[in-house]
């Protein structure tokens, strides 16, 4: 019996469509026409060999690939240690379903709600600058005419404390006369009851004055108003900038995770 020797059958490049592809197009052919050729006088076994030797290199599954094709919607697999999930990859157009890394499924959502954050960041700020505005120019159309009571005030204030100054000098020289006088004496209860009234003359003078000094100094605050509130809207247009920013970063991110294929 001659013994006829077949060419080794080798399939280069990945295994996930030749083997398959290569059996269904020359695998039935192959056996059926090497068993012709062979002759009658072929045994079985060698038949069975010969099938064996070429299903062996087709695999029984096509192994899963990042960013292949995949059917089954949000259907989850581990492909090289990491998790996979069969979806359409946010950063292509027009994209089909593929195999796509978790992380890249995280950061489109890390991107997607600094996306909706800015959006309502934005609007929000948009309301507080427009509200501050109106207050700023109030202020400012006010202001002169706050201060020029500032100064009424403190003018005020300080004839007040000019007052309570003079009381106090008229206080001590009533109680100085009592004393010469004899504090039992007419005379020397007269004074003493003179310096009792010029005693309480100058704390109400004093406290005149505080009041005085107080509606300076509120009017005044008010007209620093116009300072700190305008502080307020550059740090209000900060915070616009700030989830700007978060949205490129997450933006960038989610690039490098969703390249296709990774």
């Amino acid at each position: 019996m001659s013994v006829v020797e077949f060419p080794s059958l080798i399939c280069e490049g990945p295994p996930f469509s030749i083997a398959s592809l290569f059996f269904k197009s020359y695998g039935r052919n192959v056996v059926r026409n090497s068993l012709k050729f062979i002759g009658k006088s072929a045994s079985l076994i060698s038949a069975t060999t010969l099938l064996m030797a070429t299903t062996a290199i087709i695999p029984a599954e096509a192994a899963n690939k990042a960013g292949a094709r995949c059917t089954k919607v949000n259907a989850k697999a581990k492909i090289g240690g990491d998790s996979y999930v069969c979806t359409k990859n946010p950063t292509v157009k027009n994209a089909k379903l593929t195999w796509v890394w978790a992380g890249c499924i995280a950061s489109h959502k890390l991107y997607v709600d600094a996306n909706n954050r800015l959006k309502t960041i934005t609007e929000s700020a948009a309301q507080a600058s427009t509200m501050l505005d109106t207050e700023i120019a109030a202020l400012k159309a006010e202001a002169p005419a706050d201060e020029a009571q500032a100064k009424v005030f403190d003018q005020k204030a300080a004839d007040a404390k000019a007052k309570q100054t003079t009381a106090l000098a008229e206080a001590k020289t009533a109680t100085d006369n009592a004393t010469k006088a004899g504090a039992t004496t007419t005379a020397g209860k007269t004074y003493t009851t003179a310096a009792s009234t010029w005693t309480k003359a100058a704390r109400s003078y004093e406290l005149a004055a505080k009041n005085f000094e107080r509606s300076a100094a509120s009017l005044r605050d008010k007209i620093g108003e116009v300072a700190k509130k305008e502080k307020q809207k550059l740090n209000v247009a900060q915070t616009v900038e700030n989830s700007k920013t978060e949205v490129k970063s997450t933006l960038e991110n989610r690039k490098n995770a969703c390249q296709p294929g990774l």
